[in-house]
């Protein structure tokens, strides 16, 4: 099962559950038209997150994060914030976020 994917130059990495990364020839956006938008959701240019991997959601001094159950952190931009939250409202209800 995928967790996560990143954006690294003209490749993609695969993280998956176990935390054994793959890379791919394939672009980010090859990779996001093949998912559901409910199954996994573009947080920046850069990382594509499935929605079932994320833990929490958290307010620090530098932004708002998206924390994954392997512990990484994925920083929200300031830009994009409002778009997720008006199309994934239930990733910063107040029993993720630690506001």
């Amino acid at each position: 099962m995928i967790s996560h994917l990143q954006a690294s130059s003209n490749y993609t990495v695969l993280t998956l559950k176990n935390g054994k990364k793959l890379i791919s020839a394939y672009h980010l956006k090859t990779f996001e038209n093949l998912f559901s938008d409910e199954d996994f959701i573009r947080i920046d240019r850069a990382n594509l997150v499935n929605s079932s991997f994320i833990k929490r959601t958290f307010l620090s001094d530098h932004g708002i994060y998206i924390q994954l159950k392997n512990k990484e952190e994925i920083l929200v931009p300031r830009r994009r914030k409002a778009m997720l939250q008006e199309k994934y409202p239930n990733l910063f209800i107040t029993s993720q976020t630690t506001l």
